[in-house]
């Protein structure tokens, strides 16, 4: 049965066409950047902030201390866990860029594959199975490249926004800041133009800086600049920063995280089918610790990628997400 919608739900934006454009591209490819590409997701060489005092630390979100490693584990091995004794229904909750997809310079350029797409619709499809994907993009922008359409759970901008089967949620006082982000974006774009491989994209309700392209000289002075102009409304409490792999995002200064938005996404779907789900959530991004951390015991998670993280598994690239993915479409969850 349908739910009523929410009273806030906005129209759903055309998705053949792209959401809010980058003020600037990227002018080289990722393969000729510095550290943030070569070495491990999460690494900090190249990524520190230029200022040591204690204000640039006391406002980065996720630059908590992450020391294990999880083992590891094979898709077969990762399968039976996820499907095991625990006879619950199954949410599959995933990130978007480096967990589905492989990382590109142009975030523009990434799209879901057809086989992943045909992998998701799968198990969508299944009685007592839910999927959701959560990302930095925008809802409507992960809900175009996945081409998906209605039935799964779309969370953008770290979770801030979701687009669920019968709903739509956005954290109270989400687009507050719009003007201010778009004139601070702005700022930044035309700062940062000089340096070969930077990107400011333009969200629309957030900011974000990519430097994962750029050299580690250029990088530098990406972070200074970026830091230089954000200074003012991140004292003043309006703005907060998030910290991703060789990203520095603006949003409104809203304690909400993609923890947040897993917890929402299981009771809401809880409350559609009746009974609680195990949820499961991969994802290869810093700013991922809060949906491990929120999933704790009760379920499963999976870092992607080689950084330490508080998952409790490991797979080693988007290809073993894949792979698992398509041996849990083939076991189902039908009983």
């Amino acid at each position: 049965m349908d739910r009523q919608r929410a009273d806030h739900e906005r129209p759903r934006a055309d998705l053949r066409e792209p959401g809010p454009r980058p003020w600037r591209l990227p002018a080289v490819s990722v393969e000729s950047g510095g550290d943030c590409v070569r070495l491990p997701l999460g690494h900090d060489v190249g990524q520190q902030p230029v200022r040591t005092d204690t204000a640039w630390s006391s406002r980065l979100t996720h630059r908590q201390s992450v020391t294990s490693a999880p083992p590891f584990a094979t898709t077969e091995d990762l399968a039976d866990i996820i499907i095991g004794a625990d006879r619950r229904p199954l949410l599959i909750l995933t990130d978007f860029d480096g967990t589905l997809c492989e990382f590109q310079s142009e975030p523009e350029a990434v799209f879901l594959g057809d086989g992943l797409r045909t992998t998701l619709s799968t198990l969508a499809a299944q009685p007592r199975t839910r999927v959701g994907v959560v990302s930095g993009r925008r809802a409507d922008d992960v809900r175009r490249r996945t081409g998906l359409g209605d039935g799964l759970y779309y969370a953008g901008l770290h979770g801030m926004e979701i687009d669920a089967p019968d709903t739509r949620f956005e954290v109270p006082g989400f687009g507050a800041r719009a003007e201010e982000l778009q004139r601070l974006g702005a700022l930044i774009a035309q700062t940062v133009a000089p340096l070969r491989g930077t990107l400011v994209e333009n969200k629309g309700l957030a900011v974000a800086l990519h430097v994962r392209a750029a050299t580690p000289a250029d990088r530098e002075r990406a972070e200074r600049a970026f830091w230089d102009l954000a200074t003012p409304a991140l004292e003043a409490g309006t703005l907060r920063l998030q910290r991703g792999d060789c990203v520095f995002e603006l949003l409104p200064n809203i304690a909400w995280n993609k923890g947040d938005a897993v917890r929402w996404i299981e009771a809401d779907a809880a409350r559609g089918h009746g009974a609680p789900f195990r949820p499961v959530y991969l994802g290869d991004d810093q700013t991922d610790e809060h949906a491990f951390d929120a999933i704790g015991d009760r379920g499963v998670s999976v870092m992607v990628g080689s950084r330490p993280s508080r998952a409790r598994y490991r797979l080693p690239d988007p290809a073993a997400v894949a792979e698992l993915l398509a041996r849990l479409a083939a076991r189902g969850r039908t009983g």
